[in-house]
C-alpha cells in the first residue's frame, strides 16, 4: 500500500485497483484537486484492514466484468473500516445493466472511463464532503446516503422536462439540483439517466421544499409517492445494500 499525505481536516480517499496507469492517473488527478489519497490493491486492503483509518471515500478503479465487479463490491462492503463510506466506481462498461447493478449494490457514483479530470474531482469532493459534513450523525447516515447521478425532472403541471442531478437518496425521497425552481407540493417524475441515456425508470414524487444555492442553482427535496418508495429503494440500492 502506498500513501500520500492524509489530512485529518479533509479526510482521505482510498483508491482501490490493480497497479496500472489508470490508477496512477486517478491518484495524480485527485491530488491536483486537493484531496489526500491512499492507494491499495483489493488484496492488500482485505489482508490488512487495520491500515485504514476513517477514510471519507473509496474509489474502485475497475477493469473487470460486471460479475467480478459485483463480487469486489460485496467484499469491500464487508470491510469494517468502510461501513458507511461512499463508493465511487470507475469502469469501462457503459451499458445500463452495469450502471444499475452498481446502484443496487449501494455505489454512490458510477463514472465511465475515460472520465474528465474535472468531473472526477467534482464527484470525489462531493462524496468526500458527505463524510466530512458536520451533520453526519448516525441517524443521518442510516436514513440517507449520497447518490450522484444525472436525472431528468418531468414537471407534470408545466409539461416540461428539466435536466438535473440527484445528490442523495433515502427510503422515502431524494434531493436534486436542477436549473429551474419547483413549487412546494408540485408533482414531478424523476427519470433516472445512465451514461448513454435514460434508464427508462421514472419515479413519482412530490416537492417538499425548494431553495436557491449561492451559485444560483436550484435545489429541491422530493418525497416519493405511492408505491414508488419501495421501487426506488430497490433500484437505488437503499434497501439491504450493506453499504449504507
Amino acid at each position: 500500500m502506498s500513501e500520500s499525505d492524509q489530512s485529518e481536516a479533509v479526510g482521505y480517499t482510498v483508491v482501490v485497483g490493480p497497479v496500472t496507469p489508470d490508477r496512477d492517473w486517478i491518484e495524480a488527478t485527485l491530488l491536483r484537486g486537493g484531496l489526500s489519497v491512499t492507494l491499495a490493491t483489493e488484496g492488500e486492503l482485505l489482508a490488512t484492514p487495520h491500515l485504514l483509518r476513517e477514510p471519507h471515500l473509496l474509489v474502485l478503479d475497475d477493469a473487470s466484468n460486471r460479475d467480478q465487479r459485483s463480487a469486489s463490491l460485496r467484499r469491500l462492503a464487508a470491510h469494517p473500516a468502510l461501513k458507511g463510506v461512499p463508493v465511487l466506481v470507475l469502469a469501462y462498461d457503459a451499458d445500463i445493466e452495469s450502471f444499475t447493478d452498481a446502484l443496487t449494490k449501494g455505489v454512490a457514483a458510477y463514472l465511465v472511463k475515460p472520465v474528465s479530470a474535472a468531473e472526477l474531482v467534482d464527484v470525489a469532493k462531493r462524496l468526500s464532503g458527505w463524510m466530512a459534513a458536520s451533520d453526519r450523525t448516525e441517524r443521518r447516515r442510516r436514513l440517507r446516503r449520497p447518490l450522484i447521478m444525472k436525472v431528468e425532472i418531468d414537471i407534470r403541471s408545466r409539461k416540461v422536462r428539466v435536466p438535473g442531478q440527484m445528490v442523495d437518496v433515502s427510503g422515502s425521497g431524494c434531493r436534486v439540483e436542477l436549473g429551474e425552481p419547483l413549487e412546494v407540493g408540485e408533482a414531478v417524475r424523476v427519470i433516472l439517466q445512465g451514461h448513454e441515456g435514460s434508464t427508462h425508470v421514472a419515479l413519482g414524487a412530490e416537492t417538499r421544499w425548494h431553495t436557491v444555492a449561492p451559485d444560483g442553482s436550484h435545489q429541491a427535496g422530493l418525497r416519493f409517492t405511492g408505491t414508488t418508495a419501495l421501487l426506488a429503494g430497490k433500484i437505488l440500492g437503499f434497501v439491504s445494500s450493506g453499504m449504507t
